[in-house]
C-alpha cells in the first residue's frame, strides 16, 4: 500500500476515546477497516475498538450514548514501528487478530496494519520465494537438482541461465525416468530436462493459465516475458482448490509373518510396533496425509488384533473396510472381492514402510496410460569375486568385484479396475502372477522408481532397522 493511502486510512481509523458508541459505529462504517484506534490528540494509543465489540454492546443492550472506551480493548496487541509484513502476520496469527497498530517509542501510532493487506503482500513474498527455490542452473548435477526439487516442493524445477531465461523444465517424472535409464546422477540436470516446456506470456490471467494447463495436461506453468525470462511459476493449486488424490487403497495385511517368529506368535506382522505405533498405523497415517480416505484391509491371520485396534478407522482419519480371507489368497487374490473398485486403486503390502509420493506415482501412472504401475526400488549387489566373461573358451572381459544393479519389486502398485478380470475368484493368486498375465495380454505395465525411504520388514534384521530408523527420525 502506498504511503499516502496508508496515512489516509490511519487518519480515518483514529477516534477520540470520549466519542459515543453510536458515533464510533458511523466512523467505523466510513473507515471500512473493521476496527478503530482510540487515540488522544497526539495519537497516543489508548485502545482498540472492533466491529465485534460494537455488535456485542448492541446485543447486551448497552446505551449507544456511552463513550466507546467502555467497550473497547484498552491494552491491545501492538508492535514497534516499523514492522515488516512477515513479522506482522506472525504476530496476528499468534494472537488470532486481524488488526495490528504499530507505534513509536512513545506509544504514538505510526501505521495501522490489517491482515487483508498482509495476506496479499505475504502471497507475493511467498510466490517470489517459491520461484527462487525452483530455479536451477543447467550445470547442476542430477543428484543436486533432485535434492532441490524436494526442498522446493513445487513438483518442478525451472532450468535457467543467470539472467533467468528459461532453458528447460525438470519434473519429478524426469528424475525417475533418468533412474530407470540408469543415468549417472553426477551428470548435468540439463541433460534430462524438457527443452520446450509449455509457458505463458507475462502477465497472464488465471483463467487463461488454467486453460493452458488443462489443454496440455500440466500442473505447473512458467510465466515468461518477451525475452523468455521467468517472471512467475504458477501451480494448478494456486488457481483451483486441490481436489485431493482420486485414489482408494488396499493394504495387504493377511500374511502369516513366519519369518518373524516368535514375534508374530500373538500379533500379525502389520501390528508389530515400530517405535510407539504399529506398522499398519504408520501406513494408514501416510495414506491419510496423501489425501486417501477410503482404505480396505485384507486380513487372515489374527484378524481381530487389527479390527479391534482400528475399528471403522474414524479415529485414524480414514474409512476402513475389512476383507477377511478364510484361506490365504496371496497378494492379489483378495482384490477380486472388492465391492467398490471403480477407479484407480493403490495396493500396498502390509509389511512395507515407504515414503513413496503417491501423488507423483499417480501422475506417472496416468502419463503412461498404464493398466498397472509397479513401485520399484534400485538394489545394488556387490560381487565379492572377480567376474570373468567368456565366449566359448575365450575370455572377453574381467571385472574385479563388480557391483550389479537391479530394480526390485517394492510391494506398492497402482491398478486400473479392468485388471481384476484376470484375477480368479476364491483362489490364491499373487501380484507377480497378475503382472505376468497383464504383460502376456499386451497391457501397459510400467515401473515407478521409489527414491524415497523404503523398507520391506520381512526379516528380523529388517525389523531391527525399522526401529533404528524410527529413533533417528528417518521414518
Amino acid at each position: 500500500m502506498k504511503d499516502t493511502e496508508s496515512e489516509k486510512r490511519l487518519v480515518d481509523s483514529i477516534i477520540a476515546p470520549a466519542v459515543s458508541i453510536s458515533q464510533a459505529m458511523a466512523q467505523l462504517e466510513r473507515a471500512g477497516t473493521g476496527a478503530l484506534l482510540l487515540c488522544d490528540v497526539d495519537r497516543y494509543l489508548c485502545g482498540l475498538l472492533t466491529d465485534g465489540d460494537i455488535r456485542r454492546a448492541v446485543l447486551q443492550g448497552r446505551s449507544l450514548d456511552d463513550p466507546c472506551t467502555a467497550i473497547a480493548t484498552l491494552n491491545p496487541i501492538k508492535v514497534p514501528a516499523p514492522v515488516n509484513a512477515e513479522e506482522a502476520l506472525r504476530i496476528m496469527n499468534e494472537h488470532d487478530i486481524h488488526h495490528l497498530p504499530a507505534v513509536d517509542a512513545n506509544g504514538r501510532v505510526q501505521i495501522f496494519v490489517l491482515r487483508q493487506d498482509l495476506t496479499v503482500e505475504a502471497d507475493q513474498v511467498r510466490v517470489e520465494r517459491r520461484l527462487r527455490a525452483s530455479i536451477v542452473a543447467p550445470g547442476a548435477s542430477i543428484s543436486e537438482a533432485m535434492a532441490q526439487l524436494d526442498k522446493a516442493a513445487t513438483g518442478t524445477l525451472l532450468v535457467c541461465d543467470p539472467d533467468r531465461r528459461l532453458l528447460g523444465l525438470l519434473t519429478d517424472g524426469d528424475f525417475r525416468r533418468a533412474i530407470l535409464r540408469r543415468k549417472p546422477l553426477s551428470e548435468p540436470c540439463g541433460t534430462i530436462a524438457s527443452s520446450h516446456p509449455i509457458t505463458a506470456l507475462f502477465p497472464v490471467v488465471p483463467t487463461e493459465a488454467l486453460r493452458l494447463m488443462n489443454k496440455h495436461d500440466v500442473s505447473q506453468l512458467p510465466v515468461v516475458d518477451n525475452e523468455g525470462r521467468v517472471q512467475k511459476l504458477l501451480l494448478r493449486k494456486d488457481i483451483v482448490p486441490d481436489p485431493g488424490l482420486a485414489l482408494s487403497a488396499v493394504v495387504m495385511a493377511g500374511g502369516l509373518g513366519t519369518r518373524l517368529l516368535p514375534l508374530t506368535e500373538k500379533l500379525p506382522k502389520p501390528m508389530l510396533p515400530v517405535g510407539d505405533r504399529p506398522l499398519l498405523e504408520l501406513t494408514i497415517a501416510q495414506l491419510r496425509r496423501a489425501g486417501i480416505k477410503d482404505v480396505s484391509l485384507t486380513t487372515h491371520y489374527l484378524p481381530e488384533a487389527i479390527s479391534d485396534h482400528f475399528k471403522n478407522g474414524e479415529t485414524f482419519g480414514v474409512r476402513l473396510n475389512y476383507l477377511q480371507e478364510e484361506h490365504p489368497l496371496g497378494t492379489a487374490g483378495g482384490l477380486k472381492s472388492l465391492k467398490h473398485f471403480d477407479g484407480t486403486m493403490l495396493v500396498i503390502n502390509g509389511d512395507v514402510l515407504t515414503g513413496a509420493p503417491f501423488d507423483a506415482m499417480l501422475d506417472f501412472h496416468r502419463a503412461y496410460h498404464a493398466d498397472l504401475t509397479i513401485g520399484v526400488r534400485k538394489y545394488d549387489v556387490q560381487v565379492p569375486f572377480g567376474v570373468v566373461e567368456c565366449e566359448d573358451v575365450h575370455v572377453t572381459q574381467l571385472q574385479e568385484k563388480p557391483s550389479l544393479s537391479f530394480f526390485i519389486n517394492a510391494g506398492t502398485y497402482l491398478l486400473e479396475p479392468a485388471v481384476c478380470d484376470l484375477i480368479p475368484s476364491g483362489q490364491r493368486f499373487d501380484m507377480t502372477e497378475l503382472i505376468q498375465k497383464l504383460i502376456e495380454a499386451g497391457k501397459v505395465v510400467v515401473s515407478f522408481p521409489i527414491m524415497e525411504y523404503w523398507l520391506d520388514m520381512g526379516r528380523h534384521e529388517d525389523y531391527a532397522k525399522a526401529q533404528e530408523d524410527f529413533r533417528s527420525g528417518a521414518i
